[in-house]
């Protein structure tokens, strides 16, 4: 606006004399603005940006705490397998060692029994 009244400032008497203060001010103003409606632009592009981003990230949050919980939920169960699995040839020892503990050869069974356990658990 004001650089329009730049432009006919000089057919009003009283004005004519700022005509190109009118000019030089409005095109500043004009400038300026267009620079800042370009900023905000701009920044509404990274708000919308950000969002979106936590959009996503927030169901990735979902799916991995159901991934965790299921990664959970198996190495509970395999734990578990693995502590009966002990429990039970451990008690196979202690049932077998009462019958060789007289003499001092240390038997096949045991042996056998012995390295099953340091064997991983059957799949």
């Amino acid at each position: 606006m004001l650089t329009i009244a730049g432009f006919f400032a000089h057919r009003i008497p009283v004005l004519g004399s700022y005509q190109l203060g009118f000019k030089i001010g409005g095109i500043l103003l004009l400038v300026l603005g267009v620079y800042f409606r370009g900023g905000v632009a701009v920044e509404q592009q990274w708000r919308e940006r950000v969002a979106d981003v936590e959009a996503r990230l927030a169901i990735a949050e979902k799916v991995s705490v159901q991934a965790n919980t299921q990664i959970e939920t198996k190495a509970q169960k395999k734990t578990t397998e693995i502590r009966q699995r002990t429990q039970y040839i451990r008690q196979y020892v202690d049932r077998e060692i009462v019958k060789y503990d007289t003499t001092c050869t240390i038997p096949q069974p045991f042996i056998d029994t012995h390295n099953r356990a340091a064997e991983a658990p059957p799949k």
